[in-house]
């Protein structure tokens, strides 16, 4: 008995294109499609009535939040995973993205992956096919797949490519992290200050002032304190906020970004934190990239658009145009932003021919200091703030108690 299918797919062009098909079965519906050129988005039978269970599916399918959620890092992660374990299964590069185009939920994955089957269809490399897709994907990428495809070892590009995009995932998440907390406890000791400040004390201000003609120093400044930000603090959140939105529109552009990048490396700790973070990053990439077969100047380029820190990203693009000057990576890396520890290493490692392997042990060792200077930083920022929240709640109780004795007293 044939039933009727919905089906929205992408033609050998690359257009979208929606219809209905007939056929016994869901399968045999998807290979019809395929027969006709057509590379399939959904497929959904018509006509058909569902009890229960059935409606619920369909609404976790077509309600869930994560079928039309971003692609991140770990779902790339995941595909070449898929991919590397699919050709090692003997399927060939357009069979194993076929078979990863129905296995994934995500509307934009599957877009994707149909939109790399068109281009590799229509004669574009596997390399070529991924930077067709713009930004979706980090710039190693399209340069490690296509070293991969000329040196015939795809397989094992793509697998260290998915390790390289976790270790990298991994570093930036853990650095994102790290931040949270001390951000809730600078948010909250704010908060507690500006609560004491314009909620607490003004209520006991008229009291005090109606008993006391003269009231303690303590009093007096915390009254004083308290007074000008209820008069000023609304015309000074609007300052903070314009010069935080000045800040934000500067970085933009790619002066800003460069200024501000740099005045956080020189922030302490979390400078230190950030410069070791972006020295993993470099190690790890550059290592991935000259083990696939790239140049010295092809890994500093990738590793170059990967960093975040604009800063550091434009000192390992002058070590680039120093090498294409002629010379050596050890000497373009002496500069001032460049930790001692990777020049000396690269040096070594370029005069051994073991670039390579010390590339990545640098990447181990900056990974491993990466945590301990993240511990170190919320380490140093939990009592500071601790003191500050406890140091402001304790004046005030000490200033409001000096009020009350003195009024008790009969001052």
């Amino acid at each position: 008995m044939m039933a009727s299918f919905n089906y929205k797919a992408l033609d050998q062009q690359g257009r979208e294109t929606a219809g209905s098909i007939d056929a016994k079965d869901r399968t045999y519906a998807n290979e019809l499609l395929k027969l006709r050129g057509l590379y399939v988005l959904d497929l959904e039978q018509s006509g058909v009535r569902l009890g229960v269970v059935g409606l619920y599916r369909l609404w976790r399918k077509h309600v869930s939040l994560h079928r039309y959620a971003m692609v991140t890092v770990a779902d790339q992660v995941m595909l070449f995973r898929q991919l590397t374990l699919l050709l090692r299964a003997g399927n060939t590069l357009m069979q194993s993205l076929e078979i990863c185009a129905e296995m994934t939920d995500k509307l934009q994955l599957r877009r994707m992956v149909v939109a790399m089957l068109v281009e590799i269809q229509a004669g574009s490399s596997f390399a070529a096919a991924i930077e067709a897709q713009g930004r979706s994907f980090p710039p190693l990428v399209a340069r490690l797949v296509a070293s991969g495809e000329v040196s015939g070892e795809l397989q094992i590009t793509l697998e260290r490519l998915a390790d390289s995009l976790e270790r990298n995932a991994a570093i930036k998440r853990q650095f994102i992290f790290s931040l949270i907390y001390p951000t809730i406890l600078v948010v909250s000791a704010v908060g507690a200050c500006l609560y004491l400040a314009l909620g607490i004390i003004p209520k006991f201000m008229t009291a005090l002032q109606a008993r006391s003609s003269q009231l303690p120093w303590s009093t007096q400044v915390m009254m004083d304190g308290s007074s000008w930000l209820v008069e000023h603090g609304a015309a000074l959140g609007i300052g903070v906020a314009v010069v935080v939105f000045l800040l934000l529109v500067f970085y933009t552009t790619a002066l800003g970004r460069t200024v501000l990048d740099r005045v956080l490396l020189s922030v302490p700790v979390l400078g230190s934190s950030i410069r070791a973070s972006s020295m993993a990053q470099l190690g790890w990439t550059m290592s991935v990239m000259l083990g696939s077969g790239l140049t010295v100047l092809e890994s500093l380029r990738v590793s170059s658009a990967i960093l975040r820190n604009d800063h550091l990203s434009r000192c390992i693009s002058r070590v680039g145009d120093g090498i294409l000057d002629g010379s050596s990576l050890a000497v373009g890396l002496r500069q001032d932003s460049i930790p001692k520890m990777v020049q000396y290493m690269a040096g070594i490692g370029e005069r051994s021919g073991e670039l390579e392997f010390v590339m990545g042990e640098l990447g181990r060792y900056y990974q491993n200091l990466t945590e301990i200077r993240i511990a170190r930083m919320i380490a140093m920022i939990e009592p500071a703030m601790t003191i500050v929240v406890g140091g402001m709640v304790g004046f005030v109780y000490y200033a409001f108690f000096s009020a009350m004795i003195r009024v008790t007293s009969g001052q």
